[in-house]
């Protein structure tokens, strides 16, 4: 077992930025402590990097700048973000992790009222660099604020998912910003997004694919450089071309094609996005910042079906529009928030009611 889910965002506090090289050392250093010689080798450790990398910055503690070839991790200043929950206060830790982080933290809650209760819990077993869920729940926002005042670190009280989903471009606002061009289409090695199964595939060489269909009259084109390990995208139409982010992209082609991918339990306040189809990079933020959970991998969407009595069945039945290879899913979304994302996006939820413990 690994000993300590902290210990990446520790390294990172303590030099507050690195470089890209420096963190993935850093990351496999750690996380070479708790695996098996035969273990994540090759693509799988670089997939968990990089699947860390995304949690990291959608929980608010570090930013990654891949802009260019300078590429840096910056840890985040430490704050408490207020969740969008009903019922009592609550705020999840954030940003500058150290040792004595959590020590700090309940000697101002007690300073403030014994009645305040303080819960850190270890994110999904899978991320195992993925620092722990620190939550702060009292009776009153002041309370947070006098918290947070003690620490010297600012408290956001209006909760992040809110300001992220309005501040967040829709897709119609990010296809509107696109430049496009008659540019010929790049002769390096390509793949094409097949929104039937989110995901790339190696582009048809004809006007038609092996099955005999013609092709959209909206794609997305991944194209890998043959210079250096990185990845651009495109949307084409007809002749005409724009660079775009992959996110935006997929979605985009989601859209045209008509195909609905969210799925949202209203009861159990659960999201439920295809991992082929993630949501881009604001948008994850919001959903994350509902609880301060790491959204959970599931490989097939269970859902309780309705027997003829209009009693629940027992039996779990999976999704059968979707032929997709697994979800990532959000815990504690408001109604109105996972709404809004959806609008965002041009998506129209699907409501299902979802057989998942957590």
């Amino acid at each position: 077992m690994y000993r300590n889910s902290d210990e990446l965002i520790y390294v990172i506090s303590a030099k507050k930025e690195m470089s890209w090289l420096s963190f993935k050392q850093t990351f496999n250093y750690l996380h070479s402590l708790s695996r098996t010689p035969n273990s994540d080798q090759g693509d799988d450790i670089k997939n968990k990097i990089l699947s860390t990398v995304r949690v990291l910055n959608s929980l608010g503690h570090c930013e990654f700048d891949f802009t260019d070839n300078n590429r840096r991790v910056y840890i985040a200043p430490p704050v408490l973000i207020r969740l969008p929950s009903g019922g009592f206060p609550q705020a999840i830790l954030a940003g500058v992790r150290t040792p004595n982080t959590i020590d700090k933290l309940r000697n101002a809650c007690q300073s403030v009222g014994q009645h305040i209760n303080i819960d850190v819990t270890e994110q999904s077993s899978e991320l195992i660099l993925v620092p722990k869920r620190i939550v702060v729940q009292t009776e009153d926002v002041s309370e947070l604020q006098e918290i947070a005042a003690q620490l010297a670190i600012d408290f956001i009280e209006i909760p992040s998912s809110w300001s992220l989903l309005h501040f967040s471009a829709s897709l119609e606002d990010y296809l509107i910003n696109c430049q496009w061009s008659n540019e010929p289409e790049l002769n390096w090695k390509s793949k094409t997004f097949d929104e039937n199964i989110l995901r790339f595939i190696f582009s048809p060489s004809s006007i038609e694919d092996n099955s005999g269909k013609r092709k959209p009259d909206l794609r997305l084109s991944q194209y890998k450089s043959p210079y250096q390990n990185t990845k651009i995208y495109y949307l084409w139409q007809e002749e005409r071309c724009t660079q775009v982010e992959r996110d935006w992209g997929r979605y985009a082609v989601i859209k045209a094609a008509k195909i609905q991918v969210l799925i949202y339990d209203k009861h159990r306040f659960i999201m439920a996005v295809p991992v082929g189809a993630k949501l881009p990079q604001l948008l994850e933020r919001a959903l994350t910042l509902c609880s301060g959970y790491a959204p959970m991998f599931i490989e097939e969407l269970p859902l309780q079906q309705r027997a003829i009595n209009s009693s629940i069945s027992k039996e779990k039945v999976v999704v059968t529009n979707l032929n997709v290879t697994g979800f990532n899913l959000f815990r504690d979304v408001p109604p109105q928030i996972a709404e809004m994302t959806a609008v965002k996006l041009e998506q129209t939820m699907l409501i299902k009611s979802l057989d998942i413990k957590f």
